[in-house]
């Protein structure tokens, strides 16, 4: 009798308890891996917008610098070995008011999916 009282003890683990806590432990992991692979998403999309954000601030800088050029539309490949796979539109537009020009920058990555728009406006010197 005292042999199967000790087989019968309540200090082990089920096999059905087992089980249990790997699925917890597994739709943990699940949701930890998504949560990464999400952040990992939505760093590239802030570094990509970022990037289009300074090159479209840099056309305007350079169009303040140079001069506004004729009114019309302007689109492109951005030249710059480090930025590469972005693509530009400049739009320079007159306004009611006498030398004074609407000049819009938009830049567009992944295949003109995503992109980022800057507008001013210039007084023509």
């Amino acid at each position: 009798m005292d042999i199967s009282k000790k087989l019968r003890s309540t200090k082990g683990v089920t096999l059905l308890e087992v089980m249990v806590a790997l699925a917890i432990t597994s739709i943990a992991l699940i949701s930890l891996i998504s949560l990464v692979t999400s952040s990992m998403e939505m760093e590239e999309y802030a570094r990509r917008l970022t990037d289009a954000s300074t090159i479209a601030d840099n056309m305007l800088k350079d169009i303040e610098r140079i001069g506004i050029p004729e009114p019309g539309t302007t689109e492109g490949l951005v030249n710059d070995e480090d930025l590469q796979g972005y693509e530009y539109r400049q739009t320079i537009s007159e306004t009611p008011i006498n030398d004074v020009f609407l000049v819009e920058v938009e830049v567009f990555w992944d295949k003109k999916i995503r992109s980022t728009k800057i507008s001013t406006y210039m007084l023509k010197k």
